[in-house]
């Protein structure tokens, strides 16, 4: 059954489903009021449901679809394609909201993992600790609704900001290939050079500074912390431009056909 026309949505499930047609009620009022009121969605209508933790997606049949929560009957998993594309986090310094939205929106579509949110010295959006939890609420909507549109198998975790220090600083990025996208400096590599000389089973993450530019500081702490310093060409991009300009290379290095 072809299913790139059904109505798609995204649910947490304990571990992948093996037994089939198995009956399931989805208690989530955000994606109850998600096909009741924007998708319209009906009872007999047939559905994707996906599993973002295992990666899994179904064939369901919606059997209602109530205020706060939705019943299913999953009729059987679905045939994926596996991700071929190198796991992708990227670390961009705040921009303003509309053209943030519009980067988590279009880098959820090209298979990004993670979004690091950057709060740098140049930044013009500064997020107090009450703002940040009302934001990330709101950029997870954006990346699932994009995760949903795109046909994705996960919704993509936006963290909350750090500064650059922390980014520098963070014990667990040891192990990625770390790219800092610079519009400047004599110590460049293209970043078609520099992903040529990656491997795909090894993460990466790139680092995309605000409007005005990374301080000297914060160049020092990235040089210093091991990362690759690579030039997208001559012109000089907005953050989103150069964020999505990353991910599109990813994407025709690896993706298959």
């Amino acid at each position: 059954m072809e299913t790139f026309h059904l109505k798609r949505f995204f649910i947490t499930l304990s571990g992948p489903l093996t037994s089939f047609p198995a009956e399931m009620t989805v208690e989530d009022d955000v994606v109850a009021h998600h096909l009741r009121t924007v998708m319209r969605a009906k009872a007999g209508e047939s559905v994707v449901l996906v599993d973002g933790a295992s990666r899994c997606a179904y064939l369901a049949t919606l059997m209602a679809v109530e205020r706060r929560s939705v019943q299913v009957v999953v009729q059987s998993a679905l045939e994926q394609t596996l991700n071929c594309l190198p796991s992708v986090t990227l670390a961009v310094a705040l921009i303003k909201e509309q053209r943030w939205d519009w980067l988590i929106q279009k880098a959820t579509e090209l298979g990004v993992e993670a979004i690091q949110p950057i709060a740098s010295e140049r930044t013009v959006i500064k997020l107090g600790e009450k703002d940040i939890s009302k934001k990330l609420e709101r950029w997870e909507a954006v990346i699932r609704s994009a995760a949903e549109q795109s046909e994705g198998l996960f919704v993509p975790p936006v963290l909350a900001p750090v500064s650059v220090k922390a980014l520098c600083a963070n014990a667990a990025l040891q192990q990625t290939h770390r790219i800092l996208l610079a519009e400047r400096g004599a110590q460049r590599d293209t970043l078609k050079t520099v992903l040529s000389q990656h491997q795909p089973d090894r993460s990466l993450l790139f680092a995309i500074g605000p409007e005005g530019g990374w301080t000297d500081l914060e160049l020092k702490c990235f040089e210093q912390s091991g990362f690759t310093f690579a030039s997208l060409g001559q012109r000089i991009m907005r953050s989103e431009t150069a964020a999505l300009a990353a991910m599109a290379a990813v994407v025709y290095e690896w993706a298959p056909s």
